[in-house]
């Protein structure tokens, strides 16, 4: 029986037939991936609003079920791929778009999005499994919890950080806008909290942060780590593209760049998303810098100098 599975399991991945049914599969992983019976934990804010969670040992994860996060540790790593990496809101999906055309050489919108297009923690097996190379693979998770074999392959790292400031105020308004997934409606001063105390899915960002700085730090880390801040990308997006494209040994012209940093801009992802799916377009709102002036307090501002200042040393 073990055979005549892993045969059709082959036959599944090698025939490319999942991909092609990717418009009807698609809508089944979505029903899948939030149902439920994926939410083993609940947060409650000061005010008794809750927050729905996967929670494995001590750590937080949005409710995409138990089983999509403990397999990711035993994924199968190809050869020549990249891993986008980076907490929440950090410009994950603007980065794999951006990566998508400078591989691929085109300027055409990725059909389903960073996370039909593979999502570790989000994707079945089958699917990730099955997607077309070169594979851009993306992730919130710890460098830790990432796949085994990542390290013995080699794989290329893109980290994506941003401002924690801006950080709180996307991911507040993200979990609002999806609130059949994450069930929350409290206010934008609990949720800071909830933020400041790492009860969110992906836990912490200053956990992250660190964490990440010290898988950078390390002489026995066998990746190659680009950190590409979200500022810097918006403020130079074509000196930007042109260094990833370095990275990813990748080599294309200044013109080429030029309209990569066109076709991506926040505008032009937005409306590309809004015509495939109204998913995907929700994890799209503003993609400014600075907004989190017009929310965030002076003492939560604060706040966070200090725990950046304490966490920076």
């Amino acid at each position: 029986m073990e055979f005549i599975k892993d045969k059709l399991y082959k036959f599944l991945v090698d025939s490319g037939i999942v991909w092609r049914l990717m418009p009807v599969i698609k809508h089944y992983i979505t029903w899948f991936g939030f149902r439920k019976s994926n939410i083993n934990y609940l947060i409650k804010d000061d005010k008794g609003c809750i927050l729905n969670t996967t929670k494995i040992g001590d750590t937080l994860y949005p409710p995409f079920g138990l089983e999509n996060f403990t397999k990711c540790k035993d994924l199968k790593i190809k050869h020549n791929e990249v891993l986008i990496c980076g907490f929440p809101k950090t410009g994950c999906h603007w980065t794999f778009e951006i990566v998508r055309m400078l591989l691929n050489r085109s300027t055409v919108y990725s059909k389903y999005g960073k996370d039909f297009e593979g999502f570790l923690e989000f994707l079945p097996e089958f699917v990730l499994d099955s997607l077309p190379s070169p594979r851009i693979l993306n992730t919130h998770l710890l460098y830790d919890d990432l796949p085994v074999e990542i390290k013995t392959k080699k794989t290329k790292i893109i980290l994506t950080t941003r401002c924690p400031k801006d950080v709180v105020v996307s991911y507040y308004n993200h979990v609002i806008k999806l609130h059949e997934i994450y069930g929350y409606r409290g206010t934008f001063d609990d949720f800071f909290k909830l933020f400041m105390q790492g009860e969110l899915g992906y836990s912490s960002y200053f956990d992250s942060i660190s964490d990440w700085n010290k898988v950078m730090a390390s002489p026995t880390t066998p990746n190659p780590i680009y950190l590409l801040r979200f500022e810097d990308l918006k403020s130079n997006s074509v000196e930007m593209i042109k260094k990833l494209a370095t990275f990813l040994d990748v080599d294309v012209s200044d013109t080429f760049v030029e309209e990569v940093a066109r076709c991506t801009q926040f505008k032009k992802l937005k409306t590309a998303a809004e015509r495939e799916s109204s998913f995907v377009s929700a994890l799209y709102r503003k993609g400014i810098v600075g907004d989190w002036k017009n929310w965030l307090s002076e003492e939560q501002s604060a706040e966070i100098d200090a725990r950046m200042k304490a966490l920076m040393g």
